[in-house]
């Protein structure tokens, strides 16, 4: 028997693992989500699906490549609870693990691969008060399913507006919210590192797009940059 798998074994005896999902025990081969709550993810497909429904949320106010996420959100069902363990749990190896996920469908699907990915920062406070940022917990997954070697660029954004969350702000306060929220670190270092170059921006969500926008409108600035957003979960919008 591997080593590897007794340990684990003895260890789900003494501590057992639950799924991140519906909260069964885990088998020693699951990692954070039970085999059934992993089949039933519901997935978006947006690597395989352009113009697809997160596209056209920021067709009218940007230029991006594509936009991709992983999975549908919803406060109706379970799977909510694995982006709210990664951003409120410390839950930083199911953030990276899901963005393992997304790279792996994005380079089994022939998405067009970044030169380099950047997470969407959070401001300093809330950093350290969190101790980590999870877009760039998730960034650093995706970089892993991608290839393995794709730059996960840091010091490139800084939030300098430190705002309230956005969770439950309408549509238009969340616009308001990140308004001139971000900045460039070093715009002449930015320039140089991303001019010319396909950039993946990260993060965990998205809902309006407003952060997407407010970071892709500095971003756009640097010449003959192209951006990609990716995030493990949309919101997807009642049908009227």
């Amino acid at each position: 028997m591997d080593w590897r798998r007794g340990w684990q074994e003895l260890a789900d005896m003494v501590w057992p693992r639950r799924c991140g999902v519906c909260g069964g025990f885990l088998d020693t081969e699951e990692r954070y989500v039970c085999a059934e709550c992993l089949k039933d993810m519901p997935l978006t497909y947006f690597w395989s699906w352009r113009a697809n429904p997160a596209e056209q949320i920021l067709w009218a106010r940007t230029y991006l490549e594509g936009v991709v996420s992983l999975f549908y959100y919803s406060r109706d069902n379970d799977y909510k609870e694995l982006l709210h363990a990664v951003k409120y749990g410390g839950n930083v190896a199911t953030g990276r693990w899901l963005g393992r996920i997304l790279g792996e469908k994005m380079r089994e699907a022939a998405y067009p691969l970044p030169d380099v990915i950047v997470p969407v920062p959070l401001h300093w406070r809330r950093q350290w008060k969190r101790g980590y940022n999870q877009a760039e917990v998730i960034a650093r997954g995706i970089s892993e399913g991608l290839s393995g070697d794709i730059p996960v660029l840091t010091d490139i954004l800084r939030r300098v507006r430190y705002s309230t969350s956005q969770t439950r702000m309408s549509v238009g306060s969340k616009w308001e919210n990140v308004s001139g929220a971000f900045v460039l670190k070093d715009p002449a270092g930015a320039s140089q590192a991303l001019a010319g170059r396909h950039v993946l921006l990260v993060d965990d969500v998205l809902t309006t797009g407003a952060t997407a926008e407010a970071c892709w409108d500095i971003l756009r600035t640097i010449p003959g940059i192209r951006v990609t957003f990716a995030s493990v979960a949309f919101v997807a919008r009642p049908q009227v």
